[in-house]
């Protein structure tokens, strides 16, 4: 029975395999759409046709070699060419798998617009300062725009290593993720259509539709996740007490019946996007309740303090320490081995079989990245977790970090 690559087409990235000859043998609709064909257009071509001419000298000379002595190749940025010849650069992984004796080639990519932009940028900046330096009347007026620029070259490099990583989970979901539920559901369906189980068919059937809404689940979190990646702060004061009680609301539905004793202290209003603070504390505290220990009630405990950090995370010896808001989130819930700690953050990373989707902790360190903040777990079993979150204090209207907000906040 021939697998069924459905789920795939609505995929939020690009995915195309071909033969070892460079015939295309698969192509989703997210892949055709980026570049503006139809599927048919690509079908049974061959890949050459989407590659720009330096793709193709990569691919021949060190992509496809590559490929064929180890089967994996991780993080490459290429160009893909488009119908109407424009380039689309991608950030690659591929991997080579073998059925029934034939090779198929596996690639799978995210388009990183900002890389190419930021590259260009870094490489226009470096010719400037060298070009300043050469001339001692701009030498000074170098110096100060490259001040200027460091802060905004320290975030473009956060960006890139944020997208690498985000490959590589993205791979992982649809290399692993999505491809056991696949599996299941070529077994299911070749036991209905074998036409052996008889008055077990119902239950093969209850089977297929409960891998089938896993894979939707998995699709859905995936776009929720993009949602996050593309989407632009709206900046406006986040009042914790008044917000929380929207998500609290959210909660009882969810969860009904439970009762959660929520104590909030400390925490000064912030700039920040409300609906994605929403977000946040919505998985947050959903953690909190769905692994409360046994027969006790979900309490946690939420404080805020304001404390001075360095704003560079990226570039060595660039100092400037600004206001940042720290909110620590603490639960009396089963907790976790504190070895996964930093593992619970990727997507779809379940600690046991009755975890959730995974998905929750992911969301919350992307809305976290999106403010420029950080995200910290600390947990042991049977004594709780505490989440630390790290914002910038933000002045919107001056568009600057650091300025303090409230009058009770200490120099």
């Amino acid at each position: 029975m021939k697998p069924d690559h459905s789920y795939l087409d609505e995929a939020p990235c690009i995915y195309f395999s071909a033969k070892d000859d460079g015939i295309v043998v698969d192509v989703n609709k997210t892949t055709c759409k980026i570049l503006g064909y139809e599927p048919e257009e690509l079908l049974g071509q061959k890949i050459d046709l989407i590659f720009t001419v330096a793709t193709r000298v990569f691919q021949q000379t060190h992509l496809f070699p590559l490929l064929k002595m180890q089967t994996t190749v991780a993080e490459v940025f290429i160009s893909l060419l488009a119908k109407n010849k424009e380039q689309v650069p991608v950030l690659l992984n591929a991997e080579r798998k073998l059925s029934n004796g034939s090779a198929i080639n596996i690639y799978i990519g995210i388009v990183v617009n900002n890389r190419k932009k930021f590259e260009d940028e870094l490489v226009a900046a470096k010719k400037a300062a060298e070009a300043a330096l050469n001339e001692n009347t701009a030498l000074i007026q170098a110096k100060v725009e490259l001040l200027a620029h460091a802060e905004q070259l320290d975030q473009q490099i956060s960006v890139v290593f944020k997208q690498n990583e985000e490959l590589r989970q993205f791979n992982r979901v649809v290399t692993h993720d999505l491809q056991e539920p696949l599996r299941k559901l070529s077994i299911f369906t070749n036991m209905l259509q074998d036409g052996k189980e008889g008055d077990k068919d119902q239950l093969v059937l209850q089977k297929i539709k409960d891998v089938s809404a896993r894979m939707r689940s998995i699709v859905s979190g995936l776009q929720q996740y993009v949602w996050l990646t593309e989407s632009k702060n709206n900046y406006r004061e986040v009042q914790l007490d008044k917000l929380l009680l929207l998500v609290n609301q959210q909660l009882k539905k969810t969860f009904p019946g439970v009762d959660l004793d929520l104590k909030v202290e400390g925490v000064i209003p912030f700039q920040a996007d409300h609906d994605q603070m929403s977000l946040l504390f919505y998985q947050l505290l959903s953690n909190s309740i769905r692994y409360r220990k046994e027969k006790i009630k979900a309490n946690v405990w939420i404080s805020g303090t304001t404390t001075y950090k360095n704003k560079y995370v990226n570039i060595p010896r660039r100092y400037q320490y600004t206001h940042y808001l720290k909110i620590e989130i603490k639960d009396n819930g089963a907790g976790f081995d504190p070895h996964y700690k930093d593992q619970v953050f990727e997507l779809f990373k379940r600690l046991n079989v009755n975890s959730g989707l995974g998905i929750g902790l992911s969301l919350s360190k992307k809305v976290i990245e999106n403010h420029n903040g950080k995200i910290t777990i600390d947990s042991k079993e049977g004594e709780g977790t505490k989440v630390t979150i790290v914002l910038p204090l933000i002045d919107v209207e001056n568009k600057q970090t650091g300025v303090l907000q409230h009058s009770s906040l200490n120099k």
